[in-house]
């Protein structure tokens, strides 16, 4: 009776472990199909290290793309981060974009047309 009840609920000596079941997928075959379709917007990930990669993310939020910004590097000289988060507001209002803390290092900067929820979904 056990040892039905083993093939039944996969505990038999045929059941695979998850790490049989496991397959890897290759990406770039699904990718390929992309490559040729025009892009209106891109998400790019950045790093805010310093005053001299402002103009490089603002004119990333020109151009309609979103930021995702690691600020940790700044977080250690509040003068810095601070002016970088306000230079970062400024565009936001002139491409009426939204800027958010993701978590306590990121940022999420949106341009025109794209919004940020700060809620959570459950």
């Amino acid at each position: 009776m056990v040892k039905i009840l083993d093939n039944i609920l996969g505990r038999g000596k045929n059941a695979k472990s998850e790490a049989e079941e496991y397959e890897e997928l290759d990406l770039s075959e699904f990718e390929g199909g992309f490559k040729d379709e025009p892009t209106n917007m891109y998400i790019r990930v950045a790093e805010l290290s310093g005053l001299d990669t402002l103009p490089h993310l603002k004119k990333e939020l020109y151009e309609g793309n979103i930021l995702i910004i690691d600020v940790a590097a700044s977080k250690h000289d509040k003068l810095l981060f601070d002016r970088s988060i306000k230079d970062l507001k400024q565009v936001v209002s002139d491409v009426h974009g939204d800027i958010a803390m993701i978590k306590e290092d990121q940022v999420i900067v949106t341009p025109r047309g794209v919004r940020i929820d700060r809620q959570k979904l459950k």
